[in-house]
C-alpha cells in the first residue's frame, strides 16, 4: 500500500487485451508495476509500464498511408471510505495531455470525443492511446513509467478514503481517414453493396465523405438488395452515421475469453448475474467460468469479491492463455462490454475499410484482399498454427474441424505475410472467419440512427449499456437487439459468408447468445 497525504490506495495488476501487425506474432499486451505518484489538488498520476510486442509505426502525418498500433488504456477505482467497498467506476482522466506521462519512444492522445476540444466543460476523458512515435521496424515495445493523470476528486474520492485501482490496456489498430470502397464489383455474395447502374465488374461504391449516402434508383446511388437479411434499402443514410471516411480506432482483434472475464470482475453481483454466459462452458470452447481456485479470490474468501461479486477466469487450455475468442455473445453482454471500456460499436462501413483499407475491391475478396482461403488443418487448437497453415495464404477458422473460435490473431507469425496472417489492410486480424462480429446496419432506421457516440464507462445497476443512440435502446438501457447486422462469417460456416462484402446476416435482431457470435468495439479518433 502506499500512504500518501492521507489517500490510501491499494494497486492491483491491470488486465489486458493483445494483438499484432500483419507480417508478425500475437502479442501478449501487460500491465505492470502499477503505483500511484505524489497527490495534487484532487488529482493524481498512476504510474504503470505497458508493454506489448510487434508494434509498429508508419507515416506520422494523416493520410492514407498513416498507420500504427496503439494501446487504449484506462482505469477503474473502488473506495472505501470505512463503511464497505463501492462498486468498480471509471477513472476521468485529465484533460490536459502535458499532465499525463508519455515515456520515451512514445506519444499519447486524449480520448476526446471527436471534433471536441478537450478543455470543453462537457467534455470528459475516458482513455488514453499510448503508441510508437517513430518509424521503425515491427517490435516489442515497453514504456516505462507511463502514467495518466486521474481526477480522484472528480470521481468522487477524498483524501482519506481506501482506494483500489485497476489499469486495463486494450490493443488497437488506427485506420486513417479517407476515401475507400465497399461492396462487391461483381456484386458477388449475399445482399452486398453496389453502385446503382453499374455494369459488373465496376460495381463497387466508393464512399468519398461522411457527407449524408443517398440509397436509391438513380444510376451512381448506393444500392443492395431489399430483403429481411438485407434491409430495407432506406435512405439517406445520415452524415451523422460513421462511414468509415474519417479515422477511427478498431481493436485488433476480437473480444477474447480473458478479456471478457476481466470485464466481468470488475462488475457488481446484479451485474454480473446479467452478463454471465451461464451454461455452456466447455461447450464450442466456450471456457469462462466462476473460479474454482482460491487464488483468484480477491478476499480470498471463498472466491468472493469483498462486495459479494464472484471472480471469473478463463480455464481454457494452458497454451491459449484465455485468448480464445470469447463467443456465447448476445448483443446486449457486447453492448455492456463497449460502454465499460468507453468504446463504442463499429459500423458495418467501417468493417469493410478495416478489411479492404483504400484498395479497390476484387471480387469476392476476404479480409486480406484476394480469395486465397484455407480453413483449419487440425482438430487440436493450439497457441501457433497449425502445421501446413504456417505458409499457406489466407488461413482462416470457417467450416471448422474444431468445432468453435480459435486463438484471436493465431493465424499471424513472424515473418507471415498479409494473406498468411489472415489480416486486414491497416492490420486488424480475424475480419474473415473464427466469429461473426456484431457491427451496427445501415439497413433499418435505427442502425441509421447511431452517431458513433462512445461509451461512458459505466453500465446501468442491471448490467446493460446505457446508450439512447446505440442499438437496443429500450427506453431506459440497451436491452433489445435492434440496429444491428453480423458481418465476417464465423468458424461454423462455408467461405461464402467469410468474404468482406457479404451481408448474409446485414440485419441481426436476435437477443439469444450463440456459439459462433462474438463482437469487437472501436473508437472514433479524436
Amino acid at each position: 500500500m502506499n500512504i500518501i497525504k492521507h489517500l490510501i490506495i491499494l494497486t492491483i495488476l491491470a488486465g489486458s487485451l493483445f494483438f499484432l501487425p500483419p507480417p508478425a506474432r500475437a502479442s501478449n499486451v501487460t500491465v505492470t508495476s502499477v503505483s500511484l505518484l505524489a497527490q495534487n489538488s484532487g488529482t493524481r498520476p498512476i504510474q504503470f509500464t505497458v508493454s506489448w510486442d510487434n508494434s509498429w509505426f508508419v507515416s506520422g502525418a494523416p493520410g492514407p498511408d498513416a498507420n500504427w498500433d496503439a494501446v487504449w488504456v484506462f482505469a477503474k477505482f473502488r473506495k472505501n471510505s470505512g463503511t464497505g467497498w463501492s462498486n468498480w467506476a471509471h477513472a476521468t482522466l485529465d484533460k490536459t495531455v502535458g499532465n499525463h506521462t508519455a515515456p520515451a519512444g512514445s506519444q499519447i492522445t486524449l480520448g476526446c470525443s471527436p471534433g471536441v476540444d478537450c478543455s470543453n466543460g462537457a467534455n470528459t476523458v475516458k482513455g488514453i492511446f499510448f503508441y510508437r512515435s517513430a518509424t521503425g521496424t515491427p517490435g516489442t515495445v515497453t514504456f516505462t513509467n507511463s502514467a495518466i493523470n486521474w481526477l480522484y476528486s472528480t470521481d468522487g474520492v477524498a483524501d482519506g478514503d481506501w482506494v483500489d485501482v485497476k489499469v486495463f490496456a486494450i490493443e488497437m489498430v488506427y485506420v486513417p481517414s479517407g476515401s475507400f470502397w465497399i461492396g462487391d464489383p461483381s456484386k458477388n455474395g449475399t445482399d452486398p453493396f453496389y453502385s446503382y447502374g453499374c455494369t459488373s465488374p465496376n460495381c463497387a461504391y466508393q464512399i468519398t465523405s461522411e457527407n449524408a449516402i443517398t440509397v436509391g434508383t438513380t444510376n451512381g446511388n448506393l444500392y443492395y438488395t431489399n430483403s429481411v437479411n438485407g434491409g430495407d434499402r432506406g435512405t439517406p443514410i445520415p452524415a451523422a452515421f460513421p462511414k468509415g471516411y474519417n479515422a477511427f480506432y478498431i481493436m485488433k482483434t476480437e473480444v477474447s475469453q480473458k478479456q471478457y472475464a476481466e470485464f466481468l470482475n470488475t462488475l457488481n453481483p446484479g451485474q454480473q448475474s446479467a452478463r454471465w454466459v451461464t451454461g455452456y462452458f466447455n461447450s464450442n470452447r466456450y471456457f469462462i467460468k466462476k473460479s474454482v481456485d482460491a487464488r483468484f479470490g480477491v478476499d480470498g474468501n471463498n472466491n468472493a469479491g469483498a462486495d459479494g461479486s464472484a471472480t471469473y477466469n478463463s480455464m481454457n487450455e494452458s497454451d491459449d492463455g484465455g485468448w480464445v475468442a470469447c463467443n456465447y455473445l448476445s448483443w446486449m453482454d457486447n453492448a455492456a462490454f463497449a460502454e465499460w471500456a468507453a468504446l463504442r460499436p463499429m459500423t458495418e462501413f467501417e468493417f469493410e475499410k478495416a478489411a479492404r483499407g483504400d484498395q479497390p475491391a476484387v471480387a469476392g475478396e476476404y479480409a486480406w484482399g484476394n480469395t486465397t482461403l484455407t480453413p483449419p488443418s487440425s482438430g487440436t487448437p493450439s497457441l501457433n498454427r497449425q502445421a501446413g497453415e504456417t505458409t499457406n495464404g489466407g488461413n482462416c477458422n470457417y467450416n471448422s474441424v474444431i468445432s468453435g473460435p480459435i486463438r484471436v490473431g493465431s493465424y499471424a507469425g513472424s515473418g507471415t505475410s498479409r494473406t498468411a496472417a489472415g489480416a486486414g489492410y491497416y492490420g486488424a486480424l480475424d475480419l474473415s472467419g473464427n466469429l461473426w462480429e456484431f457491427l451496427v446496419t445501415v439497413g433499418n432506421l435505427t442502425g441509421r440512427g447511431f452517431t458513433g457516440v462512445h461509451g461512458s464507462g459505466a453500465l446501468s445497476g442491471q448490467g446493460y449499456a446505457v446508450q439512447s443512440l446505440w442499438p437496443g435502446w429500450g427506453g431506459a438501457q440497451n436491452d433489445g437487439a435492434t440496429g444491428l447486422g453480423l458481418r465476417g462469417g464465423t468458424w461454423s460456416h462455408t467461405s461464402t459468408n467469410e468474404s468482406t462484402a457479404d451481408r448474409f446476416v446485414g440485419v441481426a435482431s436476435g437477443t439469444n447468445r450463440v456459439s459462433d457470435v462474438g463482437f469487437r468495439a472501436c473508437r472514433t479518433s479524436p
